[in-house]
């Protein structure tokens, strides 16, 4: 992973016209700056605390700093399991947001600062704005990133009174989905749609399509194929993330498993970020192993030797995979980071359950 701080010195010594020379003295050589500004060296916290004070940027104490991630890692979790508390800790996040520039957890707070764009108009931080730091990303702040650009949007801000109006309504279906409402979710997000082709806005269009098709992913995965298709061609960008969902989601129920292999192998085949590679490769993995096919399985892995999953993914090549303590307990861990293993620890817990008396008589429980 890239560090967020070596961009962060590089632009604001150019913005203060300091030379590598006068902004090192003291601290580090010229050279040793040089690389930690391009990112080809990762250096101590001290020295980014020193270059950072030297350039007058506040830093936050550490205390504060951790109270800080504490929060950002409360916001994400409420997020993800539809917590109403989540409201309730943007407002204490939000205040936070003239601090953080020097911080850490800078990218980390733009990304809840793209969240809470959605939920809080008066934020206004966009996809685009987010996105110049995707190479500093680590691959849980990609997935977050992801996330947002296929479930919530990308509506570009306007002065004009029909696009702040659509943003409105949008914004608040991002919210009914986040508690669940699912029903009240795609109602406002039909209506958005209708005011989007009134606009004759293709990306609008595309972009309420693509939320629509979330929301109908674990509701009717006919439907949900039918909208992401439609924002496909609309937009060809949300291909990877749209085959992706589609895939995935697919694996899960064996009347569409096929064919969301064919999602996948299509998508991966087009599919250029090397995050997203690995995510697809995941899938088809999984796919191989659910059909037994340990033959494909054991060639998509030698491509998997930089998922940070490797170590449970690689235990399903071994027989009788799903009695194996590590697979089951390195699957409890996982379980709430993709839809895909959450899937896999339940169809764990019921194959545990449908043999208990044969695990119990050889102690593999």
């Amino acid at each position: 992973m890239k560090d967020y701080r070596g961009f962060l010195i590089r632009n604001e010594r150019k913005r203060l016209n300091i030379s590598l020379e006068a902004l090192s003295h003291g601290i580090c050589s010229p050279s040793y700056l040089s690389k930690i500004e391009n990112n080809t060296l990762i250096a101590n916290d001290s020295i980014y605390d020193l270059l950072l004070e030297k350039l007058g940027m506040q830093l936050l104490d550490k205390v504060e700093e951790e109270k800080l991630r504490s929060m950002l890692d409360l916001f994400f979790k409420y997020y993800m399991s539809s917590n109403q508390q989540l409201l309730k800790i943007m407002k204490v996040l939000l205040e936070y947001k003239d601090k953080v520039s020097s911080s850490t957890l800078f990218i980390q707070y733009q990304l809840f600062l793209l969240y809470a764009s959605e939920m809080n108009l008066q934020v206004t931080v966009s996809v685009k704005e987010v996105e110049k730091y995707y190479p500093y990303m680590d691959n849980q702040q990609r997935e977050y990133f992801h996330l947002f650009r296929l479930s919530s949007g990308n509506i570009v801000l306007s002065e004009n009174d029909d696009w702040i109006y659509v943003r409105t309504l949008k914004a608040k279906a991002n919210l009914y989905m986040y508690q669940k409402h699912i029903f009240k979710a795609y109602d406002l997000y039909k209506t958005c749609l209708s005011c989007a082709v009134e606009l004759r806005n293709k990306n609008l269009i595309s972009e309420i399509l693509c939320s629509l098709g979330w929301v109908c992913l674990n509701v009717d995965i006919e439907q949900a194929e039918k909208y992401y298709l439609s924002a496909v061609s609309y937009d060809s960008g949300y291909q990877q993330l749209a085959f992706y969902n589609l895939g995935a989601t697919m694996l899960q129920n064996k009347k569409y498993r096929k064919k969301g292999k064919r999602y996948l192998q299509k998508g991966v085949k087009h599919c250029k970020d090397e995050f997203m590679k690995i995510k697809y490769k995941e899938a088809l993995f999984i796919y191989t192993v659910l059909y037994e096919d340990k033959k494909d399985a054991k060639s998509i892995i030698k491509d998997l030797s930089d998922c940070e999953h490797i170590d449970v993914l690689s235990m399903m090549l071994k027989e009788h995979y799903q009695l194996n303590v590590d697979y089951q307990n390195g699957l409890m861990k996982l379980k709430d980071t993709s839809v895909l293993f959450k899937f896999l620890y339940c169809k764990n817990c019921e194959f545990l359950r449908k043999y208990k008396d044969i695990c119990s008589l050889n102690e593999w429980i």
